[in-house]
């Protein structure tokens, strides 16, 4: 329902957390083209079944939609490596007055 806010379906607690990450498209066949660059974003909450990140990029000219396969490098600010996940896009939400997205993501392993 337009106007309508998602309920929150989290399972776990969301802890509040600053960090950047960088995403990269998996296609399920061949090689996807709406995806060449990786997506930039900032997590902006996480927990242990997945996070969500505001994109630091325009996702209009994407191919990414709910169920899309990422392959995520979250970097902590306090580390020198990232760490590897791969996620599921669960939803993506428009940033009001901006053409960026905040994403909701599911660690798959």
């Amino acid at each position: 329902m337009p106007g309508k806010r998602r309920l929150d379906q989290r399972q776990e607690r969301r802890y509040p957390f600053s960090g950047l990450v960088r995403a990269h498209d998996l296609p399920l066949y061949g090689l996807s083209k709406a995806l060449r660059r990786p997506i930039p974003g900032i997590v902006k909450d996480i927990s242990s079944g997945g996070l969500s990140i505001l994109s630091l990029s325009i996702l209009s000219d994407r191919a990414l939609k709910p169920s899309s396969l990422l392959r995520c490098a979250i970097r902590f600010s306090d580390l020198p490596v990232s760490l590897p996940v791969l996620s599921q896009v669960r939803w993506i939400q428009r940033d009001d007055g901006e053409r960026k997205y905040k994403i909701g993501l599911q660690f798959l392993l």
